[in-house]
């Protein structure tokens, strides 16, 4: 049995995951595999990247379930990068539930994760199967950032304190690639509306619904920036939230089912509730565009007057596909290294008035590509080795999120990378601070 398959190597985003983990520190501790639909194209990844006999190849069709089961069924954790997910993704998910595995991708498509939802939760907590989609840029820094913003509010004000609004700011430098150009034509081109839609919607990933989260506005000022700095439509906002949202819920509902769904003792209920976030949390998320308020109005505007023609006009999205990378393509080795994220978090105090936990994620490369590949890699590798320091929210299994799947574990691992860096202290309105990590 081999520790690692991952599926979808030869693919811009599997060559760099491959490499990851080929040239990984821990390499002596973990077998891994590379499921490939052309075995003539393995050989091909094998000699390009300088990969040796250690590494199997493995021919999988993830159309096929049969094929899919017989892969997943000899491996312990899986890596999907297959996409778009809506069409590819659903018989590598039934599989790892089916046979109780461990299993990470990049989806950012909540139409399908609310699907595999409503298909495996269930079944994948029967057979101890973790299912974590999101695991790249989208969506562990908002996932993350929230969880430690939320711990640092109970650390520093008491284990009762609840966050009220919670907004993630982003700054981001990147490129794009084929297969994420893919995915958001499949969203627009062959994803039912009404799909699309419903995965869009407030709390559509969560079995709890929660403070209905506000309206984005065109134009946020980003609290205790000075000189001040403004936000605008941030086009993932609506993605990471559904993700956070469901991190709200899975953690409601193991605190209020403790002894149900836990086998509780009351350590683990002791355990359990500092990770709730409380009846007063909402969320939303802007991209920093400047200093001007104006400026971010117009980003918004103009933004959101670009998606609603990609989404309703063909001529429109078939004049860009002339232009933009294919699959397969993406940023050079030298732009992907210009590439830096800043993604922070300020979650307000709803018991303390003018307290705010500011949580932030410094990051070195191409966010979509060079961290994805770190992030996705190091959620694997957790899943793997770190067991004993999996989150109690993990322990039930199903579909979960990287916060209720692996939380510390995660943060520990990808401080370690050298290109991820985590902060998180508290700031108030009249200047007194205090530092939690």
């Amino acid at each position: 049995m081999v520790d690692i398959l991952l599926l979808g190597a030869t693919g811009f985003t599997g060559r760099l995951v491959t490499r990851y983990l080929y040239n990984h520190p821990e390499r002596s501790s973990f077998t891994f595999a590379i499921g490939v639909r052309s075995a003539a194209k393995g050989e091909a990844l094998r000699t390009s990247l300088g990969l040796d006999e250690s590494v199997k190849v493995v021919q999988v069709d993830v159309s096929q379930y049969d094929t899919v089961a017989r892969a997943v069924e000899d491996a312990k954790v899986v890596i999907n990068v297959v996409g778009p997910y809506w069409s590819f993704g659903e018989n590598v998910v039934r599989a790892c539930a089916v046979h109780g595995k461990r299993y990470v991708d990049l989806a950012g498509e909540l139409h399908f994760v609310r699907d595999i939802i409503a298909r495996y939760d269930y079944l994948a907590s029967k057979t101890g199967a973790i299912i974590v989609p999101t695991c790249g840029f989208d969506c562990i820094p908002a996932d993350i950032l929230v969880f430690l913003s939320n711990r640092t509010l109970k650390t520093v004000l008491g284990p009762d304190a609840e966050p009220g609004l919670s907004q993630t700011f982003y700054g981001v430098e990147g490129g794009v690639s084929g297969g994420t150009i893919a995915t958001l034509m499949s969203d627009i081109e062959t994803v039912p509306r009404h799909t699309y839609t419903a995965g869009q919607r407030d709390y559509a990933l969560s079995l709890v619904r929660g403070h209905p989260s506000p309206r984005p506005a065109l134009a946020a000022h980003m609290p205790f920036s000075s000189p001040a700095q403004y936000g605008g439509y941030w086009f993932e906002g609506s993605t990471n939230r559904g993700i956070v949202q469901r991190t709200f819920g899975i953690t409601h509902l193991l605190a209020t089912n403790a002894r149900v769904l836990l086998g509780s003792t009351h350590a683990k209920e002791l355990e359990i509730k500092p990770l709730t976030y409380g009846s007063q949390f909402r969320y939303v998320e802007y991209m920093l565009v400047g200093k001007s308020w104006l400026g971010a109005a117009a980003f918004s505007v103009l933004f959101t007057l670009f998606l609603k023609l990609l989404f309703r006009n063909s001529l429109f999205r078939w004049i860009l596909k002339l232009f933009l990378p294919k699959p397969g393509e993406g940023p050079s080795e030298k732009d992907m290294e210009k590439g830096w994220a800043e993604v922070t978090n300020f979650t307000a105090s709803a018991t303390s008035a003018k307290v705010f936990a500011k949580s932030t994620m410094h990051c070195k490369g191409d966010p979509g590509y060079l961290l994805t590949a770190s992030m996705l890699s190091e959620s694997a590798l957790a899943l793997l080795l770190d067991d004993a320091s999996l989150p109690v929210t993990a322990h039930p299994g199903g579909v979960l999120t990287p916060a209720t799947a692996l939380g510390d574990a995660l943060i520990r691992r990808l401080e370690t990378t050298g290109r991820i860096h985590f902060e998180s202290d508290i700031v108030r309105e009249d200047g007194e601070n205090r530092k939690d990590r």
